[in-house]
């Protein structure tokens, strides 16, 4: 998607776990517990971590829940196949690759998404964010065992010879970073949602969440802004135009994509770092402007709709 890099975003993002949290490796243990947390061999020594694709996973099914609240059709389900209400457009894409439809890799693939697919990605383009793996600050914690039984339906007591054991993690702090490149302003905006939950403890991560386990809580310390070729905004008179891809591409380009053009906003001005290619601005978490950015995945959000093309392929017919 884009070959050319016009900018991108940093947020450093520090998760801690507001109770006992489960990420489970997916290996078979001999004498351990049955679910065993996701560990790593890190500066010579095996730590647990938070896999940036469990993260990216939790973050993107909470995006699609805020996206079908405001508009049903703003996000399909990668699960689901085509000719389906809510069919993956990946599988939808594969559908019209196979009627012999030409021209879909590229900025076709991208227009003809549904907006949570065009921020994370589908099987026919890697998404504008990538979620690094979340490493523990300091010393990393060390998971405690706990004991599981089935309930006898019956007689509302454990049941005989059902028994697990599992590891959780109870404390810490995980650091991660998200990069968002060549982004529009709404993305930032949905982006901003989705981690304003995460500080209000709503998401939960890993396994057994409905057992009480997977809450977390999210903190953003810094966000680091660049503007990449000869379109980079500058500050003046104390303000900055934070500008998104369509706006920073030509208009043919930005047609193609279906990037929303103009795509900027003004916000108060940051200490500027220039090398001569690459304009550098950083804010911290608290007065990076999440409400500016929000009203605009707000709007682009509630006027979707559905590409005829991709209706198609959805139980639908073309208008």
């Amino acid at each position: 998607m884009l070959k050319q890099l016009v900018n991108q975003c940093v947020i450093d993002l520090a998760i801690a776990p507001d109770g006992p949290i489960l990420i489970k490796s997916g290996l078979p243990t001999i004498s351990g517990p049955d679910m065993a947390f996701v560990t790593t061999w890190r500066n010579g020594t095996q730590e647990v971590y938070l896999p940036g694709s469990s993260l990216k996973g939790t973050f993107r099914s909470h995006a699609e829940r805020i996206a079908r609240t405001l508009n049903p059709v703003a996000s399909c389900n990668p699960f689901v196949e085509a000719n389906q209400p809510e069919a993956s457009c990946g599988l939808c894409f594969d559908a019209r690759k196979k009627a012999k439809e030409e021209g879909l890799e590229g900025p076709r693939a991208y227009a003809d998404s549904c907006l949570i697919c065009r921020l994370f990605g589908s099987t026919w383009f890697g998404g504008r964010l990538a979620t690094e793996d979340a490493y523990a600050v300091g010393k990393p914690p060390r998971p405690e065992q706990r004991d599981g039984v089935g309930i006898d339906r019956l007689t509302g007591g454990a049941a005989h010879g059902v028994k697990f054991d599992l590891e959780v993690v109870t404390e810490g702090t995980f650091a991660t970073r998200l990069h968002l490149r060549n982004f529009e302003l709404w993305q930032m905006g949905l982006v901003g949602f989705v981690l304003a939950d995460l500080a209000d403890g709503l998401i939960r991560v890993g396994a057994a969440k409905s057992r009480g386990l997977g809450r977390v809580r999210g903190q953003v310390s810094r966000i680091r802004v660049d503007f990449l070729g000869p379109n980079a905004p500058r500050p003046a008179n104390g303000q900055l135009k934070l500008t998104g891809a369509g706006s920073l591409v030509a208009e043919s380009l930005a047609g193609a994509y279906d990037f929303v053009r103009p795509d900027e906003v003004d916000v108060p001005s940051v200490e500027e770092v220039s090398n001569g290619l690459r304009s550098t601005y950083i804010c911290e978490g608290a007065t990076f402007p999440w409400a500016t950015l929000g009203r605009l995945w707000i709007e682009k959000a509630g006027r979707y709709e559905m590409p005829i093309e991709m209706a198609r392929y959805r139980g639908g017919r073309p208008r």
